[in-house]
């Protein structure tokens, strides 16, 4: 079954036509021939068949067009066109598509210009523009579909008719040139190649005259359509014409059909020969022996790769992925119509290059027409980017094509060298590129080549159209680290000094080129330690000097600097500002209030860097990069930011982290008295927390960047977001069970009370501080802050402020096995906060009472206490407080041997632990559902819970663990506990 496409839709089986009528059966399979050799998604047939609007249920619609496409082509259409994840893939074979023989004949027609055989040239173009009936998918009703199909292939023509025409000047043929020339310069008046075809025809023909006033015409024309002069090639032209040059005449003897003669093309260039000036053509040909001296040359075979680097190491998982593209592409059966590319991009120094030029050695004999290889030098110090026509035309030379026989302009010279590319097996290594734009007319387009492109960019749309295969370098494993300094040093010297040698691989931030100018330092200064370079490197603000070899290419700061500089100003800015911020990463939201940016300003901006792999978002919407490129956005914004711009930029950091953990912690636990923050820095936004179970989400995921942060906020003198960042985080650390973080974020906002002078501030932390030391043992840290906080508040008269501390001593004491003294503060506690009329303070006071009363045997008042708890916890709402009750009655109930009680209220008090996300709180509650089950006569039953609430709080480092062990060791002794 035979298809068209260049003109009107035409089907043919054998010779009966098939009409096809129906306007989207003619979309679907336009779309489909298009296509063809590879599968077409349902997306992009419901894109073109609906106008890029699909309606809901396209694709059932879609299956039901094929159907019926099918139906109409009969019984050839059932086996042509068949069902393939995502979408349709058409079946056809050699010759019986017009679009792709037409490429075909195309191809070899430019193969044969090329080897100087321009009869065959001429022959084959011939035919393939005799393929084309008039305006490409001229019936297809899918503007869609035409505007993106139909240019590339009207260029296509034209390419082939300039290299036809072409074709016919070396054979001698210009006065049968010149009538049709003269209707393509009307037609396509801005066509330069033409219009120099035209001279050329008029000046061989013997019309010096005529061919200058063309030049003339064209000249006007351009400058009346585009306001430009004419190009350098006609331009060189015109003047050789003026000149009479005689080296434009083709020589006396020169062949009408053969296979050589001296001539040019439009670039106006020229072989050899002489002539009279205004001297016709000659219409004699060569002898045999003079056609069969001038033959084709011998094919060239490039081995343009260069060395590869010595101490290769790792990336295992990237070679076993180019393996498996270069088998694709070699494997005949594999082949496919379309060039296998492999796209391999990271951040500047992770060693894309390295990898390529390894793999390329590797893999070279499996490409034996030769490896093509150039620096497009996209991030390059030596001079400014390479075009595509210089590359290009790099290509052509090292195959060997004489400069006479190149077309001018970038099309056509892309199509001369896919041409000479077609039927070969060869390995092009396309390296530092800086866009798609710039590859795209490098790309071969014949099965059986291999093209490796690497570049800082991520390359998404040679991705989306061109189906390469995209491979992101990550930096080095600890390992891979570790055996790429081996190699480089000798593995006796590393392992003399692992310590060093470990220390050393962090401070480089696994960085291929960081660790390789590292080795380079020792390995050229013998006397020089691994642990003294260490030493060097562990000052930040000195690193990137540390790590300069003395040359652009083996200084990371230098190297860094090439992807910076191509960046948009804003994204500069923020790359910049975000050297300032605390964390080891950053979320969309944070990045934008730092910079004063809009949300969706923000997200672009940010995208921005993860395509020029200067951040990467490692899971979505939060974005790091390694520590060497964080040390040198520090440097850069300290040399290109004022003092107050960088201030203002940390101020609008914290006041987005306060603001968002404030209304956080509000969420996470109602019954806070909210603390009052001062008014948002223009441009700083906080992000929205929509309950409970978001705020712990949230929490969570900015845990390590909040505690960064509070440092931050200390070391730069922002002392009051110091302090109540810290008072926001301190609900979610108790509730997490992250009370070692929590000391040790006191401590910060201790010291930031106190250079604040506040001392209601101070009371706080310090009670707060003096709980989070006896959560982890230090009681006598814990009992020197709270007699501190009680103090203050004695001093000030704070009633509820003497209640919280009097609670947390008793929860201090209680740990230390002081039961009635604990009991004592309870109760202090519960006094002051009923005269504060503090009702959520009451609530946890009466709880704290209740189960110290079970603890010291007063049961009933145990009882009492805690269903009172329960109830005002259930009146104020709060969720944990309800939980503690329950873990608290529960726990009074199993002292007077109430287990059915005992376990009902611990089995409630633990789902609510649970959907309140308290770790703390579910290990505790399992372990005293335990108990309960052990004092019943269920040591099954209360292993089961014990290894449940062990693997929780051994996690938490809580001091609970070691009871549950000790537990679990008696029952598997068969001890009671």
């Amino acid at each position: 079954m035979d298809f068209g496409l260049l003109g009107t839709l035409v089907v043919r089986d054998g010779t009966r036509d098939v009409p096809v009528s129906a306007p989207r059966q003619r979309v679907l399979l336009a779309a489909l021939l298009l296509g063809a050799g590879r599968v077409v998604s349902l997306d992009d047939l419901a894109e073109v068949l609906w106008e890029g609007q699909p309606p809901a249920g396209a694709r059932g619609a879609l299956h039901s067009g094929i159907q019926r496409l099918r139906s109409t082509l009969g019984p050839s259409g059932v086996g042509l066109i068949v069902t393939r994840p995502p979408g349709y893939l058409i079946r056809v074979g050699d010759g019986e598509f017009d679009v792709r023989e037409f490429s075909a004949l195309a191809a070899r027609g430019q193969a044969a210009a090329a080897a100087g055989t321009w009869a065959q040239a001429a022959s084959l173009l011939r035919e393939a523009l005799g393929l084309w009936r008039g305006e490409p998918l001229a019936d297809v009703p899918s503007q869609l579909l035409r505007a993106r199909e139909a240019p590339a292939l009207k260029d296509q023509r034209l390419q082939a008719l300039v290299a036809r025409i072409d074709a016919d000047l070396h054979l001698g043929r210009p006065g049968q040139v010149l009538a049709e020339l003269r209707q393509l310069v009307t037609a396509h008046p801005l066509q330069e190649q033409f219009h120099a075809q035209l001279m050329l025809s008029l000046y061989r023909s013997g019309r010096q005259a005529d061919a200058l006033a063309a030049y003339q015409d064209v000249r006007r024309v351009l400058a009346g359509e585009l306001g430009i002069d004419p190009g350098p090639e006609l331009r060189l032209l015109h003047q050789r014409i003026l000149a009479a040059d005689s080296e434009l005449l083709l020589a006396p003897g020169t062949e009408s059909s053969g296979t050589e003669s001296s001539g040019t093309g439009p670039s106006g260039t020229e072989s050899s020969g002489t002539g009279p000036s205004g001297t016709g053509p000659s219409d004699t040909g060569p002898s045999p022996s003079a056609s069969a001296a001038l033959g084709p040359p011998a094919p060239v075979v490039p081995r343009q790769l260069p060395a590869a680097t010595r101490h290769f190491t790792g990336r295992a998982e990237a070679l076993k992925a180019l393996r498996a593209l270069a088998a694709e592409a070699t494997d005949a059966a594999e082949a496919s119509y379309a060039t296998v590319i492999s796209v391999i991009d990271g951040t500047a120094g992770i060693g894309k290059t390295t990898l390529a030029l390894h793999f390329a050695h590797q893999v070279a004999g499996q490409f034996p027409d030769g490896q093509l290889y150039v620096n497009l030098r996209g991030f390059d110090p030596a001079g400014p980017q390479m075009t595509s026509v210089e590359a290009i035309r790099l290509f052509l030379d090292a195959l060997a094509v004489p400069a006479a026989r190149i077309p001018a302009g970038l099309d056509a010279q892309a199509g001369l060298y896919r041409s000479l590319l077609v039927g070969k097996r060869m390995l092009v290594l396309l390296d530092n590129a800086r866009d798609v734009d710039q590859v795209r007319p490098l790309l071969p387009a014949s099965p059986g080549c291999l093209v490796i492109v690497t570049s800082r960019s991520q390359l998404t749309s040679l991705v989306a159209t061109e189906g390469a295969s995209p491979l992101t370098l990550d930096v080095l494993t600890d390992a891979e680290a570790r055996e790429l300094l081996s190699r480089s040093l000798g593995r006796e010297r590393v392992a003399d000094d692992l310590g060093a040698a470990g220390a050393l691989i962090q401070l480089c931030a696994r960085l291929p080129l960081a660790l390789s100018i590292a080795a380079a330092r020792t390995y050229s200064q013998p006397w020089l330690s691994l642990a003294a370079l260490t030493a060097d490197l562990r000052d930040a603000r000195s690193r990137l000097d540390a790590l300069d070899a003395g040359h652009a290419t083996a200084s990371v700061r230098a190297v860094l600097s090439w992807s910076y500089q191509q960046l948009d100003p804003a994204a500069a800015r923020l790359f910049r500002l975000l050297g300032l911020h605390a964390g080891p990463d950053v979320s969309a939201a944070a990045a934008a209030s730092m910079a004063g940016l809009p949300p969706g300003e923000g997200r672009r901006r940010l995208a921005e860097l993860t395509r020029a792999h200067l951040l990467a978002e490692h899971v979505p919407g939060r974005f790091s990069c390694h520590d060497l490129l964080r040390a040198y956005a520090a440097e850069l914004t300290h040399s290109a930011d004022s003092e107050a711009e960088r201030r203002a930029a940390t101020g609008r950091m914290l006041d987005h982290y306060l603001h968002t953990a404030h209304a956080a912690a509000m969420q996470a636990r109602s019954i806070n008295s909210p603390l009052m923050l001062a008014a948002l820095a223009p441009g700083a936004e906080p992000e929205p927390i929509g309950d409970a179970a978001h705020a712990l989400a949230w929490f969570e995921a900015e845990r390590r960047v909040l505690m960064a942060a509070t440092e931050r906020a200390l070391e730069a003198g922002f002392d009051t977001h110091a302090w109540q960042l810290v008072w926001a985080l301190s609900d979610f650390f108790d509730m997490r069970g992250h009370w070692h973080d929590w000391a040790v974020a006191e401590q910060i906002a201790l010291a930031a009370t106190q250079r604040l002078g506040d001392r209601a501030a101070q009371a706080s932390v310090h009670q707060r501080f003096g709980y989070a030391s006896g959560r982890i043992g230090r009681y006598e840290d814990a009992h020197a802050h709270l007699a501190l906080a009680l103090g203050i508040h004695n001093e000030r008269g704070d009633h509820a402020g003497q209640a919280y501390v009097h609670n947390s001593l008793a929860i201090t004491l209680s740990y230390q096995g002081r039961h009635r003294e604990a009991l004592g503060h309870a109760r202090q506690s519960l006094e002051s906060y009923t005269a504060a009329g503090d009702r959520p303070g009451q609530a946890q006071a009466l709880n704290s009472v209740g189960w110290l009363s079970a603890v010291v045997g007063d049961h009933q008042q145990a009882i009492s206490h805690c269903e009172q708890s329960l109830d005002l916890f259930r009146d104020l709402g709060s969720q944990e407080g309800e939980a503690s009750a329950l873990d608290s009655l529960g726990h009074a109930h199993q002292q007077v041997g109430h287990h059915a009680e005992a376990t009902a209220c611990y089995q409630q008090a633990l789902g609510l632990h649970r959907a309140a996300g308290s770790r703390w709180g579910v290990g505790d509650t399992l372990g005293h559902l335990g108990d309960t089950c052990h004092a019943a006569g269920k040591p099954e039953e209360a292993r089961a819970f014990w290894e449940e609430a062990l693997a929780i709080l051994a996690d938490l480092n809580a001091p609970e663990a070691d009871q549950i062990r000790a537990k679990l060791g008696d029952l598997g002794a068969g001890l009671p506990h």
